[in-house]
């Protein structure tokens, strides 16, 4: 009986081990995954990997969005890593939250990472959402637009899919360029083309500033780590702009 036994520990032990190794080797293919690819995505989570101001720059406009999504259905539209989904669902209080991105690694990452009951990850284009029309009450979509060779198709999709007065919450760079520093982005807004393309589908609410307080980057223009109400006289100073809309 102590034999039998002995063997049966051993046998669990060994089993054990095996579990351990897997889910050590499963994280160590994650974090390859994600320091590879550490200039497109971001996990703002992992300070280890990211710069610390640039990780924040990041987490603050989740954040600044968690007074729009209490009890709500949210679409994080090109949710990346899904860091910012968490947060929305488990900061933010809303009711249920689907990540979407279209590069399908991406997903992978974040539904292994971020996923629960009430927040789903989806691989689809954000150019033909596979959602019907009018089944959220706000969609999130954070440095996107200047991403996507279909700008006009993304707005149309993000109004169908969005309830009447539902809101839309998107942030850009302010006038970045194209190029060495923005070398994934296809398209650069001042405030005026913001204003001008965002207005073509949906009634502008507020727009604000947000900068990083990252030390010598000029896109910064020297300004604090904030996000403050953008006006006439402050325009220029934004590092990125945030845009709250509605759907007429």
């Amino acid at each position: 009986m102590f034999q039998f036994s002995s063997m049966i520990s051993n046998l669990i032990i060994k089993i054990l081990r095996k579990i351990k190794l897997a889910v050590k080797s499963f994280v160590s293919r994650e974090s390859a995954w994600l320091y590879k690819n550490r200039f497109e995505r971001m996990d703002a989570n992992r300070k280890d990997i990211f710069e610390p101001s640039r990780a924040a720059f990041h987490l603050d406009r989740y954040r600044f969005a968690l007074q729009f999504v209490k009890n709500k259905i949210i679409l994080d539209a090109a949710c990346g890593t899904g860091y910012g989904s968490r947060i929305l669902k488990d900061e933010g209080e809303a009711k249920m939250v689907i990540g979407l991105d279209n590069d399908f690694h991406t997903v992978k990452y974040a539904a292994s990472k971020y996923s629960s009951e009430d927040i789903i990850f989806v691989n689809a284009d954000i150019a033909q959402l596979p959602f019907k029309d009018e089944c959220f009450q706000a969609v999130v979509s954070f440095e996107t637009i200047e991403h996507t060779t279909s700008e006009n198709e993304m707005l149309k999709e993000i109004k169908r899919i969005l309830k009447t007065r539902g809101q839309f919450i998107l942030s850009t760079p302010n006038d970045w360029g194209l190029g060495e520093l923005a070398p994934f982005h296809v398209r650069t807004y001042t405030l005026e083309k913001l204003k001008d393309t965002i207005s073509r589908y949906f009634r502008l609410i507020d727009i604000f500033n947000q900068n990083s307080g990252t030390k010598g980057r000029k896109e910064n223009h020297n300004q604090p780590r904030g996000i403050i109400k953008t006006t006439d006289e402050n325009y220029r100073l934004a590092e990125c702009y945030i845009v709250i809309a509605e759907k007429p």
